[in-house]
């Protein structure tokens, strides 16, 4: 891993793979995961230079400066002017996709394409600020372990979970590894981040919608509604995937991802 540290002087951890000429790939994880979650992938992944980053509060990244989208958004700004890169692919996974949208609003001259992996520009809705509510309640009664054993079986669909229990022992093992502070830090920044639907209408480089049939946090009816803001969409929605089409649909995830980064470079 590598080290760079923001304007507030945080540390961000990072991988940087840069064999050859060609546009970044830059994939950032979602909620209580950390750079890890791509590795299955990145020996399949055809870009010839790829970064995986540990947003702030998880992985070996220090916490935030402050709980919301804008600290992980300086974090990928961070990175990539540490590796002096121009512009970028950016995917990110359900909340990183938050921190892409986030990023994309601030710096868009910055990207080549962007990527929402099981993720949308719209904010919470009222019940689910309640259940986050919820959740930081339970990690601030010291339950953090209990509050990641429940979390990820509900990321997967049911057939995929009876077949492949290591993949969710693995996820939940490394979920417990996670800082409390920093999982709570995450919470705070998805119930008060922004609406981005302008940010799409807005943004003139390509984007790429993943979605999975089965997904019950990102409904894919609600993001088939994202997919039509932006001038250019990639939509792919993967009947046999809920939230970790990484896992779940593996293949067709590494064919979506080097096909939009063809597109794009």
């Amino acid at each position: 891993m590598k080290y760079c540290v923001t304007q507030h002087g945080n540390r961000v951890a990072y991988a940087w793979a840069a064999r050859g000429t060609g546009v970044p790939l830059v994939l950032v994880h979602g909620f209580c995961e950390d750079h890890s979650l791509w590795a299955s992938l990145q020996s399949s992944l055809k870009p010839t230079s790829i970064l995986l980053l540990d947003l702030p509060g998880f992985g070996q990244s220090e916490l935030p400066h402050l709980p919301d989208m804008q600290s992980y958004a300086e974090a990928v700004k961070a990175v990539l002017e540490t590796e002096q890169i121009e512009q970028c692919v950016l995917i990110g996974h359900s909340m990183g996709g938050y921190a892409a949208l986030e990023f994309a609003a601030q710096w868009p001259e910055k990207l080549a394409g962007l990527g929402l992996f099981h993720s949308h520009p719209f904010e919470d809705t009222a019940e689910r600020k309640t259940a986050r509510q919820r959740g930081i309640e339970t990690l601030q009664a010291g339950k953090r372990d209990l509050y990641v054993a429940q979390l990820f079986p509900n990321l997967f669909a049911e057939s995929f979970l009876k077949d492949h229990p290591d993949v969710l022992e693995a996820l939940i093992s490394n979920g417990k590894k996670q800082s409390p502070l920093g999982i709570i830090a995450a919470l705070q920044a998805m119930l008060s981040r922004r609406d981005h639907q302008k940010t799409l209408r807005d943004i003139t480089c390509p984007v790429l919608f993943l979605l999975g049939q089965l997904d019950t946090l990102v409904p894919p009816e609600q993001a088939l509604k994202a997919a039509l803001l932006p001038t250019v969409s990639d939509l792919h929605l993967l009947p046999e995937a809920a939230h970790m089409a990484m896992f779940e649909s593996s293949e067709e995830t590494v064919e979506i991802l080097n096909s939009f980064w063809d597109f794009c470079g």
